[in-house]
């Protein structure tokens, strides 16, 4: 128990420490999407899209709603959201119905990687990707924006 409770702390210590900046590496990561599947982000993929708040999530999720439901596939790109401050209970019985009514997946990130990713308040980080590096980020507030990066 105490062991298990020690790599807790430092896995959650690492990826503090670890926020994707320009020329970092992503780690090959296993995100369970809103229907409870797993996706593997790696290498092949080219654009993270990622919210922090409730905000930028309903942006990302109107924007992706009136497109093709591929256009996700197509740009090698994810949608990846930190729904860790909602409470539990909505989640599982308010958010988590709506949201498997969505054409696109969701990545929904928990405690132990949510700090991997760069956030600046009020904004959709967009991490742009090469072989696993980080070659860019980019934090954007419209779905104008956005659609410079998905076309």
């Amino acid at each position: 128990m105490i062991k298990k409770l020690l790599f807790t702390i430092l896995l959650g210590l690492s990826a503090f420490a670890n926020t994707l900046t320009v020329g970092s590496n992503i780690p090959t990561l296993t995100i369970k999407d809103q229907f409870e599947k797993d996706n593997i982000v790696d290498e092949n993929i080219k654009t993270i899209i990622f919210s922090a708040t409730k905000t930028e999530n309903t942006t990302i999720k109107e924007f992706l709603q009136s497109k093709d439901k591929e256009l996700l596939a197509t740009n090698k790109a994810v949608y990846i959201a930190d729904i860790t401050g909602m409470p539990s209970l909505i989640t599982k019985f308010v958010a988590m119905p709506k949201m498997k009514n969505y054409s696109f997946s969701i990545l929904l990130i928990d405690e132990a990687n949510k700090t991997l990713f760069p956030v600046k308040e009020d904004m959709i980080s967009i991490i742009s990707l090469e072989n696993g590096k980080v070659i860019d980020i980019k934090y954007i507030k419209t779905a104008a924006e956005l659609g410079e990066f998905l076309k």
